[in-house]
């Protein structure tokens, strides 16, 4: 009887593990963005740099948010402006996902900005992918609902 409960739980364990494993690796690999549809359906397919890693349940993502190029930081001691301009527009964080349906949860555990690390902090996604192609949405935060949200478009490079 012992031995049947144990083969029972094991079997649901390896069940629980390839359900994770099948809702992931789909998202396994690099994604590079390929464009931006905001507010509007405002379309930017030009869009700065921007890498979005996946790996058995964990991310990393960095991005220029700027409309375009970064300026080069000054050579020699930079001024509050300048390092404001080349900062400012630039985003990374890394952390852990999970993924129910189409909806993915982040939560970062390192990042640039030290709210998007703070105890309790995620952020919640809708997304949809088709072959080699991914729209990512913001929809909340640990803040509330995301209002006027910009999709993301992202290529699998990987």
């Amino acid at each position: 009887m012992r031995a049947t409960v144990l083969a029972s739980m094991a079997a649901v364990i390896v069940m629980a593990e390839a359900v994770h494993a099948q809702s992931t690796s789909s998202l396994d690999g690099a994604w590079r963005v390929d464009a931006l549809i905001g507010p509007g359906a405002r379309l930017v397919d030009d869009p700065q740099p921007g890498l979005l890693l996946f790996t058995g349940r964990y991310y990393s993502y960095v991005f220029v948010t700027s409309q375009g190029p970064r300026p080069p930081l000054p050579i020699g001691p930079a001024t509050p402006e300048a390092l404001v301009n080349v900062w400012n527009p630039f985003t990374a964080n890394a952390g852990t996902f999970e993924t129910r349906g189409e909806v993915m949860i982040r939560r970062p555990f390192v990042a640039k900005s030290p709210d998007a690390m703070a105890p309790g902090a995620f952020n919640e996604y809708t997304f949809r992918m088709s072959a080699d192609t991914m729209w990512v949405t913001p929809t909340r935060t640990e803040a509330g609902d995301i209002r006027a949200p910009t999709t993301a478009r992202y290529v699998r490079v990987r």
